[in-house]
């Protein structure tokens, strides 16, 4: 995806500024629940890979790339039917990845963490129609710009592991499908404000 590829562009430019002698890095795996902002969809798991630098005791930065199923937060998937659709079965898969890359701050310089900053998401969608016996499935892949905030505290085990509990509220700078009576082709979009929280096992490094 090219706005990956631009976000990884300015986390370089990042790595660039020269750091102190107790500057850190570190990497991690994270597993936690994930709460669409529509309240008819459900609670799903989501899991992430992290990796990041603290480049002073107040600031650092970090990147994480995250995958969840929404499909598992739709109510009505358990359905073979769906009321009014001519068809004898529809389903929709999606599965969303996204890209975060974050500011840190550090108050105080202690274990405290505010952050937040830009991102990308990709929505994988698939609408599956079973019709007259014969199944058919048609894509669409779509990339959404998105911005997050967050905070987190972080739990030093030994020299270097470390547990990091937070909480991450997501915007999707979607757009709105606005043609439901005409079907031209298969379009899905994502616009809200999601939220995710969990807890990351991580190990650091540096000095």
């Amino acid at each position: 995806m090219k706005p990956v590829r631009v976000l990884l562009l300015v986390s370089l430019g990042v790595c660039a500024v020269s750091v102190p002698a107790r500057a850190q890095g570190y990497f991690g795996a994270s597993a936690g629940l994930y709460q669409p902002e529509d309240k008819e969809q459900e609670r799903t798991a989501v899991y992430d890979l992290r990796a990041g630098y603290r480049i002073r005791s107040r600031l650092g930065f970090e990147w994480s790339l995250s995958r969840l199923h929404l499909t598992d937060t739709v109510p009505f998937q358990d359905n073979a039917t769906i009321p009014g659709i001519d068809f004898d079965s529809l389903k929709l898969k999606l599965a969303l990845s996204t890209f975060d890359l974050s500011l840190q701050w550090f108050p105080a310089g202690g274990d405290f963490v505010v952050f937040g900053g830009p991102g990308v998401a990709q929505i994988d969608a698939d609408l599956v129609v079973n019709f007259f016996g014969e199944t058919f499935t048609v894509t669409d892949r779509t990339n959404i710009f998105t911005i997050h905030a967050g905070v987190a505290y972080v739990w030093k085990a030994g020299d270097h592991f470390f547990i990091r509990p937070e909480a991450r509220a997501r915007r999707y700078f979607g757009y709105d499908v606005t043609e439901p009576d005409r079907i031209e082709g298969f379009y899905f979009s994502y616009k809200a404000m999601d939220y995710q929280a969990g807890v990351t096992i991580g190990w650091r490094f540096g000095s």
